[in-house]
């Protein structure tokens, strides 16, 4: 019985394989158009956008991973016709466990916002779709991998693996998967395709990830953002960090306009 399951399971990722082969260009072309409508479907309905969020910040040691810095935060976006505006709440600070003050809160939050415009980090107002968009396709290039049950947890997916075309640190090194069903994005795995070496920080690895799925409105958001990394700080002193961010109940089409209204966003 034994080995009648495993020819089993061989017959069916052989035949996996050979239909992500038999897959032609315009199919693989159309399933893109597909994609891509898809995401502007769900654009146009959606005008702001509110999560609940909490990030985890850690080092990942030999015996695990060990919690540093915890947030709790508030999310807003408001997508425009041509960008989207970004907006945290930095509502609660825990430093090993223990909740902060309200002025370490606001010192912590502002070094972490300055950082991030300095790094122009991106966030989940940024599309991940973007470059399977015309004007990106030139970047990468696309390769259609089959059918995916394992990946994305909760859904069989079409997997694609994208590979930039050149070392930059705009590009990314990624593999998708989508939705067989709708065609949205459910989790998205990159890297990208330049590091960071400055004289101070070598980076040696960096992994992300964005994990998606459904509200109770159909709607697909984000759940969760993980990132991994290795490098090398002043000294070659070795450091291995992580960091998870949970995005939960999502409201959309509220008004949040005077989010805006402050200045350093």
């Amino acid at each position: 019985m034994k080995n009648i399951k495993s020819s089993f399971i061989i017959l069916i990722l052989s035949a996996a394989s050979v239909f992500a082969q038999n897959y032609q260009d315009d199919d693989i072309e159309a399933m893109i158009e597909q994609i891509i409508s898809v995401e502007n479907q769900q654009q146009k309905q959606i005008k702001t956008l509110v999560f609940d969020a909490e990030y985890i910040e850690g080092e990942q040691k030999d015996d695990g991973f060990k919690e540093e810095i915890r947030f709790t935060k508030k999310i807003y976006v408001k997508f425009l016709q041509d960008t989207s505006l970004y907006y945290e709440e930095y509502l609660e600070y825990f430093k090993e466990g223990e909740l902060k003050s309200e002025n370490d809160l606001h010192k912590e939050a502002k070094s972490r916002k300055e950082e991030k415009k300095k790094r122009k980090a991106r966030d989940v107002s940024y599309s991940m779709v973007k470059p399977f968009y015309p004007e990106w396709r030139d970047k990468y290039e696309i390769k259609y991998l089959g059918i995916d049950t394992e990946e994305s947890e909760d859904f069989s997916c079409h997997h694609f693996k994208l590979k930039a075309l050149e070392e930059s640190d705009s590009l990314i090194n990624a593999d998708y998967y989508f939705d067989a069903e709708s065609f949205n994005l459910a989790k998205v795995v990159f890297s990208p395709a330049k590091l960071i070496k400055k004289t101070f920080f070598k980076l040696n690895e960096l992994t992300m990830s964005v994990v998606y799925g459904p509200d109770k409105s159909g709607f697909w958001f984000p759940r969760r953002f993980d990132i991994t990394g290795k490098g090398k700080a002043m000294f070659l002193i070795g450091v291995k960090f992580s960091g998870t961010e949970y995005y939960r109940n999502p409201i959309i089409n509220s008004n949040i306009d005077d989010k805006f209204e402050v200045e350093d966003e």
